[in-house]
């Protein structure tokens, strides 16, 4: 073999050997490992996971129950990006990103907004009064349904029914 090819193969397995290495050290739920102070240290690997997410509906409608099509709304999402453990506290932390739109209902009063673990702030004008709700997407295994009932305020939550992902 030449020099070059005998370079790369040694190279090729001392970066093997190393990932190998590297891997047992922090493979499994907990490896036990000594620094030099002799004092010892945890290297935890888990894995996070959403294994379901449902949509969240808001559907806005006067008081007498009839929906209010093109209803104007200010949106500032926190969506849910995924996941992170914490070996500190050995659980999964969400991670989110935030975002802020302008949006309206559709022809029949309602919008989708987002997925599980998503949380919205919406603020919509009606007759000369703003309104502001907060909405945490929680429906995992069926469809959220927010009604924003206008000019009352008042705000409701149903669940569509288990693996049901329509209001």
């Amino acid at each position: 073999m030449k020099n070059g090819t005998i370079a790369a193969l040694l190279i090729v397995a001392i970066l093997v050997g190393g990932g190998v290495g590297y891997l047992y050290g922090v493979s499994g739920s907990e490896s036990k490992t000594s620094e030099s102070t002799s004092i010892p240290t945890y290297a935890t690997t888990a894995t996070c996971v959403q294994t379901l997410s449902a949509p969240l509906y808001l559907i806005v409608k006067n008081d007498t129950g009839d929906p209010i099509p093109t209803q104007p709304l200010s949106i500032q999402a926190h969506l849910l990006e995924g996941f992170t453990f914490n070996p500190i506290t050995g659980e999964c932390d969400a991670m989110h990103s935030t975002h802020v739109w302008r949006n309206e209902t559709g022809p029949d009063g309602k919008i989708e907004l987002g997925a599980t673990g998503d949380i919205f702030n919406i603020t919509t004008s009606y007759l000369g009064k703003t309104y502001q709700t907060s909405i945490d997407a929680e429906g995992a295994e069926s469809a959220e349904c927010v009604t924003l009932n206008l000019p009352s305020g008042s705000v409701t939550t149903t669940f569509a029914g288990v693996f049901k992902y329509q209001c």
